[in-house]
């Protein structure tokens, strides 16, 4: 085959397999998702996003392991930055990602355990995942597929995407589906699969003050695989909202 045909023969080879991972249904229903979130324009104006964050972690018996309230501030453009500071057994605690290198601060001593900072790095993008839905699961790395209508605990009807972020393929990429409300298109819910355990996490409220539609208030529990609930793990509520453009 000429080096030409091999070329164009491998880009659409290429573009049929991304097409492939993008069901048209769960397409759909995410860029209505998208508007109903605030769409897509205002997001992609927001240059930082603050915030205040409280969050109480439960063991299995319902005791609380711990609450904070923390000062989150996330820079998007021209790169990502973050920073998280919370005060604990009045010690003022103090992360910061600067696009490169995480740095954390208990008091005026900075930690360089490497362990300890790629947790707190993992924290920050956690914390930070939630206020990107729905307007990145369009990203082309994501494998999307629309499972039809479920319902989630109580009766509530939604429409389910299922998202996987990487390889379909490798046991150990976290696997998400998305709960719709079929009429507003607001995100109800998610649940994901990592590699030891599921979690299904319910929006219990939306913040709307800044013209996007940015989590209020979640509870998390961990699930089995059909979703049933085995213990509340985590409660948050977010208020204060602040966004620069």
């Amino acid at each position: 085959m000429p080096r030409y045909s091999f070329f164009i023969f491998a880009v659409l080879f290429s573009f049929l397999i991304s097409c492939s991972n993008r069901d048209k249904h769960a397409v759909s229903i995410i860029e209505k998702s998208i508007e109903a979130h605030g769409g897509k324009e205002a997001w992609e104006k927001a240059q930082t996003i603050s915030m205040v964050r409280d969050l109480w972690l439960f063991d299995e018996d319902g005791n609380v392991e711990s609450h904070a309230r923390q000062e989150n501030e996330f820079r998007l453009k021209p790169y990502f930055e973050a920073k998280m500071s919370w005060e604990k057994d009045s010690i003022q605690h103090r992360v910061i990602f600067d696009g490169l290198k995480t740095q954390y601060w208990m008091g005026g001593n900075e930690i360089q355990n490497e362990g300890f900072l790629q947790s707190k790095k993992r924290d920050i993008d956690a914390a930070f995942y939630v206020l990107t839905k729905p307007f990145d699961l369009l990203d082309e790395s994501k494998n999307l597929t629309y499972e039809g209508r479920s319902e989630l605990s109580g009766g509530i009807s939604v429409e389910t995407v299922k998202v996987v972020d990487g390889d379909p393929e490798d046991p150990n990429v976290d696997i998400w589906w998305y709960y719709f409300d079929p009429q507003s298109f607001e995100i109800l819910a998610y649940k994901v699969k990592t590699t030891d355990h599921y979690s299904l996490v319910y929006n219990q409220g939306w913040d709307k003050s800044t013209g996007i539609v940015l989590p209020a208030k979640r509870e998390s529990f961990r699930v089995d695989a059909l979703g049933n609930h085995l213990y509340r793990r985590a409660l948050y509520a977010y208020g204060m909202y602040s966004i620069d453009n």
